[in-house]
């Protein structure tokens, strides 16, 4: 047991690590946890077969809590290599990105506004501010709108009172994104407006982040087409967007920097 405990702290160290190492560096970090789950996944087949066969200890309460134990460790390995792969995306996002990216984790979400909203745990001191982007490796999550000196609060995009000055890629279409909460069925959603009715827009396009709205830079993805109609004034379109980023359990996001755009546009 003291052996599984060890391999689960090195486990954890090794992924606090990988943060600032490059992909050739924790692939064979990845591996190793691989490697390291396998004695527990192979322990755990093999239990129940010697039970039921009648081993040594079958009725034994000790063995029973060992096997518990087991259990509990390998899905403490499992989540590790989830995370794991969760912050290479992180990473490569990073090293991407010709702004400055915040790193940011999720400290709170209200049950009652799941979501509208959450508190990261970076703030003014980090440097943080107000209408700042938030994103994900998969698109844009929303905003910052407020902002103490430790913390900040994100209104996410699919929170009624957000908008975004957007664009469809394929047709080159522009409008306004906002947001419409969550279905009863348990999906995010938005709606793009004010879409020309002439514009052939189709299920599947990509819809980003326009160069009109001021507060976002242009090209972050916001989501995909999942259906258009005619509003009900006939004068325009209406799509409904499903987002990019995935609402539900989002608990690590970037805060991008873009008061370097500012300076540049500055006489």
């Amino acid at each position: 047991m003291k052996q599984n405990v060890a391999i689960l702290a090195l486990a954890a160290a090794l992924i606090l690590a990988a943060l600032n190492m490059p992909a050739s560096v924790t692939d064979p970090l990845s591996a190793f946890l691989r490697d390291a789950v396998a004695p527990l996944s192979g322990a755990l087949a093999r239990a129940p077969r010697l039970l039921r066969r009648g081993a040594p200890g079958a009725g034994d309460p000790g063995a029973l809590a060992e096997i518990a134990r087991l259990r509990v460790a390998l899905r403490q390995t499992q989540a590790l290599e989830r995370e794991n792969q969760a912050l290479r995306r992180m990473l490569g996002l990073a090293t991407q990105s010709a702004r400055r990216l915040i790193a940011a984790e999720l400290s709170a979400r209200d049950v009652n506004a799941w979501w509208q909203s959450a508190r990261l745990n970076k703030g003014a001191r980090d440097g943080l501010a107000l209408d700042m982007p938030v994103i994900t490796p998969d698109g844009l999550a929303g905003r910052l709108v407020r902002v103490s000196r430790t913390t900040s609060d994100v209104l996410f995009l699919v929170d009624p009172a957000c908008r975004v000055a957007a664009r469809i890629v394929r047709p080159d279409a522009f409008g306004i994104v906002r947001g419409l909460g969550v279905s009863a069925r348990g999906q995010a959603a938005c709606r793009m407006e004010y879409l020309p009715k002439d514009v052939r827009v189709l299920p599947g396009d990509d819809v980003e982040t326009s160069e009109l709205g001021g507060l976002y830079p242009p090209g972050l993805l916001i989501g995909r087409v999942r259906r258009v109609r005619l509003d009900d004034s006939g004068l325009y379109q209406t799509a409904e967007i499903e987002p990019a980023a995935n609402f539900r359990s989002l608990a690590l996001v970037f805060v991008m920097d873009t008061a370097a755009d500012a300076e540049e546009g500055r006489p």
